[in-house]
Formats: structure tokens, sequence, C-alpha cells
């Protein structure tokens, strides 16, 4: 064995052929963290780091080293938590996903403000003090880093795009979107981590059918399906809807959906990732069981969908928080989601599907808005899918390139296509900026805040 090399060696040295892909996670990496501590330490706040939504999702850690999950002991703390009536008991609203992706970070800094207060005397393990919330925030840079990671390899491994045009879609979509955002003002949110299990979730269904073709998987590699189902669900309940892509996958026509249809319910698939499934979301059964006396409550109260009256125009294109108005980028991966039909790769169709049916679902709920947020912030989760099809527009020039050479077409393509990308870019750091500035609020943006916004471009 010992001239066999190790897993990590292979990715290692894969990293190191790699240069510009590690070059780029470790830059933004970087720049995430010190806008972290620029935010919240140095220039713009001095307020909790989880908070909000943030903090529901959260509060669970802390409750573990209370041994308390009434969650009596928040009572005092800098951030309040409202609970809900739900099944004759009170809960928390959010689901327990983003708790369980986050513990690795709360229990290293529980750990070492544990050494610390014995070292010094001072009491600052109390599961919500700077040194927990500045270690969510970095946690929530790392799964940037290794779902953005997994992204890239989805595209080049699987998709066949090349190593440029997979990471270029990968760059631009971070730095063009609020992705950024969410991987590090507001990484306390669910949004990130729900883009870290697509990805995953993405780059597990092509290496699994990959193996499958050749008949080379085991059953606990089929379980996994359901471990990752049963995590995004935790996460955000709505993002199960994206086993659609599982479901759907290599289906181009009715033929090869019946031919899906079969390979999906066949027991010896079905069952195991069910079993699984069931088996994953236990903590989430178990704390409703616990708070309520019911295995099953509907945790958000009186707040519900509006099935026939979805909020598709503002969910979209508004002004307050439409989904292309503050990032217009994505209006380029839609163009290549036209573009790819022709094709039609093993995860096209599941990933539109998937796209129509989450944009009808989000934009049906009561808030379409979502609250306090920086753009609309629920189509993070799914950065993935507009990654995929932008590729497909960088790949389409790539090939051009090729066939044209320097002609006349290709030069006009390529400037247009990538003068957009730069003002997208442009566009989103300038609103990012103006977000954490107060400049751009937190919600109820109008055409005089597009103004403010435009005017801190003024010396």
């Amino acid at each position: 064995m010992s001239g066999q090399k190790k897993p990590h060696g292979r990715l290692a040295g894969w990293l190191r052929q790699e240069k510009a892909l590690t070059g780029f996670l470790l830059l933004t990496a970087f720049l995430m963290a010190c806008s972290i501590v620029w935010v919240y330490h140095v220039k713009v706040l001095n307020a909790p780091k989880v908070y909000s939504d943030g903090f529901g999702y959260y509060v669970y850690l802390p409750a573990l080293i209370y041994g308390d999950f009434s969650f009596q002991f928040v009572e005092g703390w800098e951030h309040p938590l409202d609970l809900t009536e739900a099944g004759g008991g009170k809960v928390d609203k959010y689901p327990v996903g983003v708790a369980i992706m986050e513990s690795p970070f709360f229990f290293t800094a529980h750990l070492l403000s544990l050494l610390r207060d014995a070292l010094t005397g001072s009491v600052t393990a109390t599961g919500y003090s700077n040194l927990y919330q500045y270690m969510i925030l970095f946690g929530g840079v790392c799964y940037w880093v290794v779902g953005t990671l997994l992204l890239y390899m989805l595209l080049r491994r699987f998709l066949g795009f090349s190593g440029q045009v997979s990471l270029l879609a990968c760059a631009v979509i971070t730095y063009g979107t609020n992705l950024f955002h969410y991987a590090s003002y507001d990484a306390c949110f669910s949004h990130v981590y729900s883009y870290f299990l697509f990805n995953l979730f993405l780059f597990y269904l092509c290496w699994y059918e990959e193996r499958d073709r050749e008949k080379k998987n085991k059953l606990w590699q089929t379980c996994i399906f359901g471990l990752l189902a049963g995590l995004i669900f935790m996460c955000r309940n709505t993002n199960i809807l994206f086993v659609l892509t599982y479901v759907l996958y290599g289906v181009r026509d009715w033929r090869t959906l019946r031919e899906r249809m079969l390979t999906v319910l066949n027991p010896r698939r079905a069952v195991p990732i069910i079993l699984a499934g069931c088996v994953t979301i236990f903590p989430q059964l178990l704390y409703w069981h616990t708070a309520t006396g019911h295995w099953f409550v509907y945790s958000y109260g009186g707040e519900s969908f509006y099935w026939l009256q979805p909020q598709l125009a503002n969910f979209l294109f508004s002004v307050r928080k439409g989904l292309f108005f503050w990032s217009p980028l994505l209006l380029l991966a839609v163009a290549g989601m036209i573009l790819a039909f022709q094709r039609r790769r093993q995860l096209y169709t599941g990933l539109v599907v998937f796209f129509l049916v989450i944009v009808y679902v989000s934009s049906a709920w009561w808030s379409w808005y979502y609250g306090g947020s920086y753009g609309q912030r629920v189509a993070v989760d799914f950065m993935c899918l507009f990654t995929v099809f932008l590729a497909y527009i960088f790949s389409r020039l790539e090939e051009m390139r090729r066939r044209d050479g320097g002609s006349g077409r290709y030069k006009a393509a390529a400037c247009g296509v990538y003068a957009y990308c730069a003002l997208c870019i442009a566009w989103n750091i300038l609103c990012m900026f103006a977000y954490w500035y107060r400049v751009l609020p937190w919600d109820e943006a109008d055409w005089g805040t597009i103004r403010n916004i435009i005017g801190m471009l003024k010396p």
C-alpha cells in the first residue's frame, strides 16, 4: 500500500495543477474573511453577526450545551427568539439542518472558549459570544469554498466544459450575484449551506450514475442520496424539490422519461433512499416531538402559500426584490438555458423543471420578498443551476473562437457577453457595499434607492 497514493494526496496534486482555480478559491475566501471583519468589527457595524433568521437556525446549538430546547436561556441575550404556536406547543419554526452543518465550527469555538475561560477566569463559553459568531461566518466561507470546488469539478468532469469555461462561470456567478454576500456578511443564513448541498448533490448524482452504468455502486452509496435529500430538506424545507434533478436525470424525451421512472422506482434504489432519508430527518422529528408531543408539525404557524396568486412579476423583476433586477447577470444564464435545449445533457431537464417549479413556489409564499435581505436571497441556494447555463454561454463563445478564429462575428459576441458580465459584476459589488452601508435598505427599495446607490459613485 505504500506505493499507492491516498485520495487526499490525489486531490492536493490536482489542486496544484489547477493553479488558477486554487488561486481563485484562496483569494475569494480571503476577501470574504476580510469583508466579515471589516463589516462587523472595523468599519460598518457593531451588531450581532448571527441574527434574524440566522439566529433561528443557529439557536439549536447553544441549546445543546444548556440542555434546554425550550430556549429559555435566550432571555437577556442581545438577540430575541420568537417561538411559534404549533401542535399544541411552541417551536422554533426554523429547521435544524443549518445547525447540524454549523456544528463543527460551533463546537470548535466552544472548546476554544472553555480553554480561554479556564486559563483567564473569563466567562466567554456562553454559546453566543463573539468567537462563536465569527466562527459561524467563517464556516460559511468554508462551505462556499468546498461547494464551489464541487461545482467546478461538476462542470469540468461530468458536463464536459473546459477548465477555463468552468472557472469563469464559477467566478462570474460569485462576484456577479449576491452569492458573495451570503457566503460572508450573511453566512449565518441557510443559503450558503444549501448552495453547498445542491452542488454536492449534483456532483454525487453524476458520479453515481456514471458508475451505475458499469454496475459498480454498492448499497451504502445508494443510501447517500437519502442522506443528502434529508439534509437539503432540513436546511430549507421547500428545497426538497431539488430531488427533481435526480428523478429527471438523463431525460430527453418521453422514451427516456419512461426508462428513468423504471430506474427511480426500482425497489433496489427507492427503498434504501427513502429509508436513509427518514433516518436523516430524525433529529427534526425528535425536536418536534419533544416540543409538541407530535412527530410531524407545521412549524410556520399562520405563514402560508398563496398558490393561486403567485407574485411572479415581483419575484423576478421588481425594484423591491426582483431576482433579475438585483442580479441581472442571471438573465444571461436564462439565455444559456435556451441555447442548451438542443443538446439537453443529462442534467438539463431536471434543472429546468426544478427552476420553473421553485420560482413558482417561492413567488407563491406570503412573503415573496423574504424579509430583510440583499436581493432575492432564496436564489442563492440554486446558483449551481445558473452557473451550469452560464457555462453554456461561455462554451459557445469558446467554440466560436476555435471555429471562426478572430472573425468579426466572434469578436462582437465575445465583447458583448464579457462587457455585460463586467457591468453586472460592477453593479453587484456597488449594490453590495450599498447594502452594507445601509444606503440600500433591508426592504422597500424603490427608484429613489437606485439614485442613492448611483450617488455613491460621486466624489
